[in-house]
């Protein structure tokens, strides 16, 4: 489903606020401020705290296509915990200094994305 497109908000760091992006139809059409979903599959999640907590595993659809969550592999010791976060709680921005790969920001902790219940897809 790389050519599924990913709607997300970008993130305005300075405020803190969230705007809505313009989500394209395809990956060669993509608008700007528009990501598709192999824009962030494997992309490195940040938490609130600015650490890093883990990689983004899935992009979770709808039955219509609409991205509407992803899955985050948490880093830790021992075996994998892939929790589900809403779109609502990630922004997106290319890596400073490499625009070819994202990063997904989370308003969460670490802490609070290791408490949520584990995802069985």
């Amino acid at each position: 489903m790389k050519t599924a497109i990913l709607g997300l908000s970008l993130a305005a760091i300075a405020t803190g606020a969230l705007a809505q992006t313009t989500i394209a139809r395809n990956e060669t059409q993509a608008a700007k401020g528009a990501f598709t979903v192999g824009h962030i599959e494997d992309a490195d999640v940040i938490d609130s705290a600015n650490r890093k907590a883990g990689e983004v595993e899935h992009v979770l659809l709808d039955a219509a296509g609409k991205p509407t969550a992803i899955v985050i592999e948490i880093d830790r010791m021992g075996p994998d915990k892939k929790v589900v976060v809403a779109l609502a709680d990630v922004s997106v921005a290319p890596e400073p200094g490499d625009p070819e790969d994202h990063i997904v920001r989370t308003k969460l902790t670490k802490a609070q994305l290791a408490a949520l219940p584990d995802w069985k897809g």
